[in-house]
């Protein structure tokens, strides 16, 4: 039997589960407001605007339930950047994906309780969660209320200028929601990545 590895803690499960439901609202309806003429996928507009706020405001939440309590629970540190994440670990981890997992090499990096995240994951949830999901969940704000942000919305060049920066954050997003569910199909099955995220359990031979 499989020697067994708790590496997500049920507030963790829970977050990531609704985080995801979140995105995938915000990413279907952003896409109706922008196109409506060729999807309705919530019916009208004016429905696709309405979900699309409350999932907006609702991530608001949930961000800030993640940041406190990886903060509270120290948890943090999994995200946490060392040097030798980036020099040499980041350059090893991408070998890896770019052609050491085609060649069913072992995985470089083992994750652990104490270390759940390899080296290019690190960068990428710090990149995303600490300064690429502020800036999108503010610039939400800004749009969704913009006369409570006059001054703030002038200074930086108007309406247009926070649309634009909100679209393009948004793509970005999208593209890292697509890469992240890839990533997850590359466990030692295509689902196992998928059930430690539902159970918190991880088989630790299989890293």
């Amino acid at each position: 039997m499989f020697e067994k590895m708790y590496l997500h803690p049920v507030t963790e499960r829970v977050w990531h589960w609704v985080h995801a439901v979140l995105i995938i609202f915000l990413i279907l309806t952003g896409i109706q407001i922008h196109w409506p003429d060729s999807v309705g996928l919530f019916g009208n507009y004016e429905n696709a605007i309405n979900i699309h706020n409350w999932s907006g405001i609702l991530l608001v939440l949930d961000f800030l339930l993640w940041f406190f309590y990886n903060l509270i629970s120290k948890r943090v540190s999994h995200y946490i950047i060392r040097k030798d994440d980036v020099f040499p670990g980041s350059l090893v981890q991408a070998r890896y994906y770019a052609f050491g997992i085609f060649k069913n090499e072992p995985h470089p990096y083992i994750p652990s309780e104490e270390n759940k995240f390899n080296p290019l994951q690190k960068i990428t949830y710090f990149s995303f969660m600490f300064s690429m999901m502020p800036l999108l969940l503010i610039s939400g704000f800004l749009y969704l209320y913009p006369s409570c942000f006059e001054g703030i919305i002038a200074a930086i060049g108007g309406m247009k200028v926070v649309a634009v920066f909100h679209f393009v954050m948004a793509i970005l997003f999208a593209a890292f929601f697509i890469a992240h569910i890839y990533m997850a199909t590359m466990g030692h099955t295509i689902w196992s990545e998928v059930v430690t995220m539902i159970t918190g359990y991880a088989d630790k031979e299989e890293h």
